[in-house]
């Protein structure tokens, strides 16, 4: 439970908050993509330089929404400040990066995905003496 002793700094507050939005968007738009994969596919094919969409399948989403509730309860143990947070966090997110380079190819790899992991390992990490 949360401490009153130990104060959750506001950048942390915002990283979390940015988490639970971010997680949150991503497990509905993966489950919608699993439940709905021949329209998901339609989309894919008629908005991306794809041909076919051969190499996913529901169950691919269904391991990314996987992914993304396992990054909601990262953020979730983050903001009560346990440490063993910020480990799920580096693991959901990691694997969340490099799932489509292993299921799809290495072009399936998103720099902005890359960027903004980055960012936010350093931002829960520079809080990381504060988890306990």
């Amino acid at each position: 439970m949360y401490s009153k002793t130990r104060k959750r700094p506001s950048l942390l507050r915002a990283f979390c908050i940015l988490t639970f939005v971010g997680s949150t968007l991503g497990f509905i738009g993966y489950f919608f993509a699993a439940l709905f994969f021949e329209k998901t596919s339609e989309i894919i094919i008629e908005y991306s330089n794809w041909n076919n969409v051969d190499e996913i399948s529901p169950l691919y989403f269904t391991t990314l929404m996987a992914l993304m509730a396992l990054s909601l309860t990262a953020a979730i143990r983050i903001w009560k400040l346990h440490r063993d947070g910020y480990y799920l966090y580096i693991l959901s997110q990691l694997t969340i990066m490099f799932l489509p380079v292993f299921w799809i190819n290495r072009t399936a790899f998103s720099d902005t995905n890359a960027i903004f992991t980055v960012i936010f390992f350093i931002g829960y990490g520079i809080h990381f003496k504060l988890l306990k």
